[in-house]
């Protein structure tokens, strides 16, 4: 599986820079505020993370813990 990333708002590919009412921009913007269940800290935006059943996961942290 492949790791991918979340764009920044207002960027090409991102939600709109400011509020609205948009249902992938509000999806996308959801997805960024997750925490990531192994260091607790939202996935954010152009960071690469897992999917696992609707988990994100940072990759980093995925990365970590299957090496260790």
């Amino acid at each position: 599986m492949a790791a991918t990333r979340l764009p920044k708002p207002g960027t090409r590919l991102g939600p709109c820079a400011s509020p609205c009412q948009h249902l992938d921009c509000a999806s996308t913007r959801s997805h960024a505020e997750q925490p990531c269940p192994v260091c607790k800290a939202p996935i954010g935006y152009e960071v690469r993370y897992y999917c696992h059943d609707g988990v994100f996961v940072h990759a980093d942290c995925e990365e970590d813990a299957v090496t260790a």
